[in-house]
């Protein structure tokens, strides 16, 4: 299934879906048109349970610059009655939520980045479970340069990097190069070719089974105290062994490939 939209585009391959910010025009500019479209597409990554992972990327050699200005500006010009909330405050916590669901979404995230990515699209990066740069990607969090702080992207930043190492990064509103990036943990991987690399962080989840995938991830989404998490856990664990793990079992014994079990051979095309 392919499904494209003015900014986005998204397609389906061997049960892994590949979301492309597509609007390079605007350096992949995170306005209300993109980012409703992405929420659509961890809607269905959420919800369609034969989808086993989620790709993200940018078109046109940029990843994501970041936030639309335009959209800032014309929240600056409107007028706020006195203990009404401030639209902007509800505009960027709205980016927040979507960091969240991007973070609990129950499949695998890989966040593939070619090219520049500056404030929430350095923010979409850390928030995947795995990030692919390209040798050339920078990584940018501007925002203190420019007199507002990054606001949404900093408790995903300090999940990825520790307090301190994200501190010092967006507090001092650096640029850092795809290696500089790999050394304090933004970036799990740098390769001169980066389909090549993409793909084969892909086949490494051709034995797995989707749904105990899905399980172990809201395994670890899962929130409040620590015996509270390991019940949810151990419903997980029960559900798994009375289901798919009959044959997961039963293809360990035999030393057959299990049902489940398959290859992508290759990546889509990326938008042109």
């Amino acid at each position: 299934m392919t499904m494209s939209s003015a900014v986005l585009h998204a397609t389906t391959s061997a049960g892994v879906l590949f979301v492309t910010l597509n609007d390079p025009a605007h350096r992949n500019a995170l306005n209300d048109t993109m980012l409703a479209a992405l929420e659509s597409e961890l809607t269905r990554a959420q919800q369609d349970e034969t989808i086993r992972a989620f790709v993200l990327r940018g078109a046109g050699g940029v990843f994501c610059a970041g936030g639309d200005f335009a959209v800032f500006k014309t929240l600056i010009a409107t007028a706020v009655p006195n203990g009404a909330p401030d639209p902007i405050a509800r505009n960027n916590r709205s980016f927040g939520t979507l960091l969240t669901r991007l973070q609990d979404l129950p499949v695998p995230t890989i966040a593939v980045v070619a090219g520049p990515a500056a404030g929430g699209g350095t923010g979409l990066a850390a928030t995947c479970d795995v990030v692919i740069a390209h040798a050339s990607a920078t990584f940018a969090t501007p925002e203190v340069t420019l007199g507002f702080p990054p606001a949404q992207i900093a408790p995903f930043m300090a999940a990825r990097l520790g307090r301190q190492r994200a501190a010092r990064l967006l507090c001092e509103g650096r640029r850092i190069n795809a290696h500089e990036a790999l050394a304090i943990g933004l970036v799990d991987a740098v390769a001169d070719d980066i389909d090549a690399a993409l793909l084969a962080e892909l086949q490494r989840f051709d034995r797995t089974e989707p749904a105990a995938v899905r399980a172990t991830k809201s395994i670890l989404a899962h929130t409040g105290p620590l015996a509270a998490q390991l019940d949810f856990a151990s419903e997980c664990f029960a559900g798994g062994l009375r289901t798919s793990a009959q044959e997961g079992l039963a293809a360990f014994a035999a030393k057959r490939a299990p049902a489940w079990q398959q290859s992508l051979a290759a990546l889509p095309e990326m938008p042109k």
